[in-house]
């Protein structure tokens, strides 16, 4: 009898507070809560649109993608969130296809777990 062990892969979660609702002061004209719903929501698809370029084996669209989820991750203090994209993104531009499944699946992992921490934040108006 063979005993298998699954590891549940636990990513950290860092999050920038001040860098986080600095970018919503600049836009102040705007309700607190309806910026941090689009900000989650665009991360969340973009996570979904890459997975599926990924899936797809669509690897122009996905560097792009990537660019886009590390741009907007760095602009919200989402700092590991944007340095896996860019991990993966030089897996995908070394034609490095095994390690574009590996930093694929920890960019998925990373992703969720801030929009979950993000979406529990006290808002402070």
């Amino acid at each position: 009898m063979t005993i298998v062990t699954m590891m549940e892969r636990k990513e950290c979660v860092e999050i920038d507070p001040a860098q986080f609702f600095q970018q919503f002061n600049l836009q102040a004209d705007r309700d607190m809560h309806d910026l941090i719903f689009d900000v989650v929501e665009d991360v969340a698809r973009t996570l979904g649109r890459e997975e599926t370029e990924y899936l797809k084996t669509d690897y122009d669209n996905l560097r792009d993608s990537l660019d886009s989820v590390a741009t907007l991750a760095q602009k919200f203090g989402l700092r590991h969130l944007s340095r896996v994209a860019q991990d993966v993104k030089l897996c995908v531009d070394e034609n490095d296809l095994v390690a574009v499944s590996s930093t694929i699946q920890q960019l998925l992992g990373v992703g969720e777990q801030p929009l979950f921490a993000i979406w529990d934040m006290p808002i402070h108006s």
